[in-house]
């Protein structure tokens, strides 16, 4: 018989900063500073901040797990598709070298 171990909820939870994904949260801060920075204005940064931060929590709300699977797909790579493999056999092509 297995030993059964019990977990608690808040293991399978995402992470979250005020409903967003932290990663996410933590991007668009960056981004709202950066802007107040280069532009020198505070609305510029406040209004990329929150624009940011409305895209994230709709994202977050949607699909916990999107920004998670999102992000960590540029990190992977393609898989084979057979479907674009094209039928029959392959034309055998020889390449002749000259060795010097």
């Amino acid at each position: 018989m297995p030993a059964l171990h019990g977990t608690y909820l808040a293991l399978s939870r995402p992470l979250t900063v005020l409903g967003c994904e932290r990663r996410l949260f933590m991007g668009v801060v960056c981004v709202g500073a950066a802007a107040f920075s280069s532009f020198n204005a505070p609305i510029a940064g406040l209004l990329l901040f929150s624009a940011g931060y409305g895209a994230g929590l709709a994202v977050t709300k949607l699909d916990p797990c999107l920004p998670t699977v999102l992000l960590r797909s540029a990190n992977s790579s393609q898989r084979y598709d057979p479907a674009l493999r094209r039928c029959g056999p392959e034309p055998l092509q020889i390449i002749a070298r000259e060795y010097v």
